[in-house]
């Protein structure tokens, strides 16, 4: 078995019911995650806040839907103790140049519970799905002084 290097992405642990279901078994497994994402990235392409980062933007107007969706789709399978399928780049490298603020990464952590709200997700598989969001956020949020962004507003997830 190799060892993961240092520094490397690590899957989240999956939580597992009583009777050993995953958590990407309870969100319905590959179609109930696609379904998700569907519906999530239609939401990400048309939202006004995320799309005035002029790199998300950019991303959106020069990589198809299709392709993004099928990364996140994938990303969320693994990342919900579903088969390891998700061929993409580590979170931080992903969102390295695309410059994300708190507030950005709370708007699209919004857009996320609303999909999953919409689909009739209950609600611990939803706090369960959130938890492994927010775990990445120091990974995908940009490191700078927020002090000096105006757009920063502190979310209950950065407060210590």
């Amino acid at each position: 078995m190799m060892s993961e290097p240092e520094g490397a992405e690590t899957k989240p642990e999956t939580a597992e019911t009583g009777d050993g279901e995953s958590l990407y078994e309870r969100l319905g497994g590959d179609y109930g995650i696609a379904a998700a994402v569907d519906d999530l990235v239609d939401r990400l392409y048309e939202n006004d806040t995320v799309n005035q980062n002029p790199a998300v933007q950019e991303f959106h107007d020069e990589e198809g839907q299709p392709g993004f969706k099928y990364l996140v789709t994938a990303w969320s399978i693994e990342a919900t103790g579903g088969p390891e399928i998700y061929a993409g780049r580590d979170m931080e490298e992903a969102h390295m140049d695309l410059d994300v603020t708190e507030r950005e990464f709370d708007v699209v952590y919004t857009e996320i519970e609303t999909s999953l709200y919409q689909l009739g997700v209950p609600e611990r598989e939803m706090d369960e799905f959130m938890e492994i969001i927010e775990s990445y956020r120091d990974m995908v949020v940009a490191d700078r002084d927020y002090e000096e962004d105006p757009g920063f507003v502190e979310s209950p997830g950065t407060a210590e």
